[in-house]
């Protein structure tokens, strides 16, 4: 994410920014800030970094008492913890200054090499599915073309819909068996392979290449909710055929189908469904939920923005 401080901070620097991060570069370094959970990021990525220099680094870390960090490939991640009060930008920009002030002393004709190929040609920054990203020219005409390539596949894919349906029914079959382990062996309630459903129907649709899209969503809802139907009924099923077994001495389908309609026993049955229903909707809202992020999150690589 990023919140008013760092977005203050990265308009002050000139920075741009994509959906969550500013990022820009300060003489010979590429730099760029987001907020996460509790705390504030500053990545630094510079012309070299050698053992000197990260004695160099840990040793201003240390004097503004930063505890955390994460040395990166060309460069390091630092957190500034911040539980109760937000940390100061004037002291992240500070120390930004500093260690910027030293790498453009030291490597005053370099500058930090391409992100994705490693080499020392003309970058641009770029924003890269929401990570800004220093690049060169070669490896963004490469991003650009799978990303191209990727996204036609994805929205291009003949019968996606109904395959992901066929898959995401095919996927959950599993479940039912879970159903019947739960009810026969542990005299449980089958509503906890309710979450089997879920998992295995997305897997399933996946797996079938079913478009990724608020359609697909609810593509397989609709499948999980006949799964659970389904599952639910064959497990109570089950689960009567084994007492009738155990009381009679032989399977009796026809007697199965008596119980089935006695009202105690649909009542129960009804009960099982609906408490399936009920767990798998809360997990089916989550994973679904993700799913759409998935669907909102088509890569793409574009210019980095202006800072409002």
């Amino acid at each position: 994410m990023l919140w008013t401080g760092l977005r203050k901070l990265g308009k002050e620097l000139d920075f741009e920014r994509t959906d969550s991060e500013a990022a820009g570069m300060l003489k010979n370094c590429f730099v760029k800030m987001y907020d996460g959970k509790n705390l504030k990021a500053v990545e630094l990525y510079t012309p070299q970094m050698e053992d000197d220099d990260k004695d160099y680094i840990v040793k201003k870390l240390e004097a503004n008492k930063i505890k955390k960090h994460e040395w990166q490939q060309n460069g390091i991640k630092i957190e500034f913890a911040e539980y109760f009060i937000p940390y100061s930008i004037s002291k992240i920009k500070d120390l930004l200054n500093e260690l910027v002030n030293y790498f453009a002393v030291k490597y005053p004709a370099q500058k930090p090499p391409c992100q994705h190929c490693g080499l020392q040609n003309k970058t641009e920054i770029y924003d890269l599915n929401n990570v800004s990203m220093l690049i060169c020219n070669d490896c963004y005409k490469h991003f650009e073309k799978t990303i191209q390539d990727e996204n036609a596949e994805r929205e291009y894919i003949p019968n996606n819909y109904l395959r992901g349906f066929i898959g995401a029914l095919l996927f959950a079959i599993p479940g039912i068996l879970l159903a019947v382990l739960l009810f026969v062996f542990l005299n449980s309630l089958a509503a906890v392979s309710a979450i089997a459903y879920i998992f295995l129907g997305i897997l399933g649709y996946k797996k079938f290449k079913g478009k990724i899209t608020p359609v697909g969503a609810i593509i397989i809802i609709i499948a999980g909710l006949i799964m659970v139907g389904i599952g639910t009924t064959v497990a109570y099923s089950v689960y009567i055929l084994q007492l009738l077994y155990k009381e009679i001495g032989f399977i009796y389908i026809d007697r199965l189908f008596e119980v089935l309609k006695m009202p105690e026993i649909q009542k129960e049955l009804m009960t099982n469904i609906v408490i399936s229903y009920l767990v798998s909707g809360i997990f089916f809202a989550l994973q679904l939920n993700n799913m759409l992020k998935e669907w909102k999150g088509v890569k793409s690589i574009k210019s980095l923005r202006k800072i409002n």
